[in-house]
């Protein structure tokens, strides 16, 4: 009963308890796989027809699109569903969820192994598991590959730290274990994984053993990844993971974005930004230049998917920043973050930082319920695979400009097994240099107001097409995209080269008279 309450262990299970709560409430809501996935889950399918061969290419969409895909994600989908008495959708569903929870544990350890406090590694975890970036993307059902990505990713750093310090056996074998399960899980991560092992050794294992250590982890996870490399080169060349690599976007305008999201006005991530910026002039007083450089260095090789790296980082930053402040309120003249948390002045300022992280976790997560297809969408989708015949092209006019955040666009050709133009999902490793310009096509078209524009569009693209989907905005919409959607549907209804096969209070369907 004397005990004391031992605060670290309270910060991490309450890191645990509200991450679980954030992760799993969209997918439990919604019921569906949330936003993407559509063509993960062709590809498990895929899969297993194939023996748990990797096949050449997946069927999703129709599209040749190479199955070079990193497939450890894959594998470990078509087993559980193997394994378990549920459907291949449940297991999307919940398991990016799960995996990604694990993230935050392992998450913490890497935090602890790197600040060498597991006060500070435990107010990390917090920052990071309640940050909306930490989760938004990995519980979606394209999460079967990220959440994994992300998961090895963090444990590899973490081992990778204790290599270079410790130099043992099992942190070498588990540093090139994690490296490859990185590298077999995701294209970004695998990216990631480099760019934080060479950080790593540069800052703390710069000498002769390290140099040793670095390069048997290079080989190693070479080696373990080379049935996966070995197969796509034999069967593409190495072709397709160059077209993946040019769809990040290194230009001014996106490094701008990144900058006005570290700034005063992205008004919701203000109380992280006054912690982060502490925290950075902590560290860079103390000549300690680890963090800075591994995030800037992140968003530049990365602008697309670095920002979630790169709150690694920036969440321990967060951490020491936040145990500065509470320093300088208590007056204690001491930095060491279990006698500044033994004060109550610091211990109402931490709840009250984690009650503004639960609040901007949770607003994260209403967001999430809307980027699910929803059962009006799905009885469209049961029509159309139901009602029409296979190998018929659609054009889905569904109001949002970019396709990989449209669920619609992303499942609707792995649900109906037909053609869709108008899904850009898995043309990112076919384009190559042509993928945004295909995509500046695609955003321009979800403008169309009339049936003359969508027959100027798919003229001036080449495109033929057998059947136009146009989704109903709700009545409170009053975008101009939903503007623009209501527009479109009188027109194509009054148009005479158009005969309307289904209609709804969410989509209407039309079939292009020849």
């Amino acid at each position: 009963m004397n005990r004391k309450l031992d605060f670290p262990i309270l910060l991490l299970f309450t890191a645990l308890l509200f991450g679980i709560i954030i992760r799993f409430y969209p997918a439990i809501s919604n019921g569906f796989p949330l936003n993407d996935g559509g063509m993960f889950y062709t590809m498990v399918q895929d899969l297993k027809a194939n023996g748990y061969a990797l096949p050449q290419f997946t069927a999703y969409n129709h599209a040749d699109i190479p199955f070079a895909y990193p497939p450890l994600g894959f594998y470990v989908t078509a087993l559980l569903s193997a394994l378990l008495p549920v459907s291949d959708l449940t297991i999307f569903l919940y398991l990016p969820a799960l995996v990604n929870t694990f993230s935050i544990l392992a998450f913490y350890l890497f935090a602890k192994e790197t600040l060498n406090s597991r006060t500070l590694a435990s107010l990390a975890a917090i920052i990071y598991a309640l940050s909306p970036r930490s989760f938004l993307w990995q519980v979606m059902g394209g999460g079967v590959t990220r959440s994994f990505g992300m998961l090895f990713l963090i444990l590899m750093l973490w081992q990778a730290v204790r290599l270079f310090r410790e130099y043992k056996d099992k942190h070498l074998f588990l540093t090139i274990l994690f490296g490859a399960g990185t590298v077999l899980s995701h294209p970004q991560t695998a990216l990631h994984a480099a760019l934080g092992g060479i950080l790593i050794f540069l800052f703390y294992g710069l000498n002769k053993r390290g140099i040793l250590s670095a390069i048997f982890v290079g080989l190693g996870v070479v080696l373990l990844t080379s049935p996966w490399w070995l197969t796509i080169f034999l069967n593409h060349g190495f072709e397709p993971l160059l077209s993946a690599g040019q769809t990040s976007k290194r230009t001014l305008e996106f490094y701008l974005i990144v900058l006005q999201l570290h700034g005063p006005g992205n008004y919701p991530a203000i109380p992280f930004l006054i912690f982060l910026y502490i925290g950075l002039w902590s560290l860079l007083k103390k000549r300690d230049f680890f963090f800075i450089v591994w995030s800037i260095s992140a968003y530049l090789i990365d602008p697309r998917g670095g920002d979630g790296v790169a709150l690694l980082a920036e969440s321990m930053l967060v951490a020491v920043g936040l145990i500065q402040l509470s320093a300088w309120m208590t007056h204690r003249g001491t930095e060491q973050p279990e006698i500044v948390l033994s004060q109550r002045s610091s211990q109402i300022l931490v709840f009250g930082v984690m009650f503004w992280f639960v609040l901007v976790g949770s607003a994260s997560d209403f967001q999430l319920l809307n980027t699910s297809l929803k059962s009006e969408d799905l009885e469209m989708i049961e029509w159309v695979d139901s009602s029409i015949d296979g190998d018929k092209t659609f054009l889905l006019v569904t109001g949002r400009e970019f396709s990989m955040s449209d669920p619609l666009q992303e499942w609707f050709p792995t649900l109906t097994e037909q053609y869709s133009v108008t899904t850009l999902q898995g043309l990112e490793w076919t384009l190559a240099e042509r993928f945004f310009p295909w995509y500046e096509q695609l955003a321009e078209f979800q403008h169309c107001e009339d049936a003359a524009c969508v027959d100027e569009w798919s003229n001036r693209n080449s495109v033929d097409y057998d059947y136009l989907i146009v989704m109903i905005p709700a009545e409170t919409d009053e975008g101009e995209l939903a503007i623009s959607l209501r527009t479109l549907a009188i027109s194509v209804s009054s148009s005479d080269e158009y005969a309307l096969m289904y209609e709804s209070e969410r989509a209407l369907v039309f079939e292009l008279k020849k």
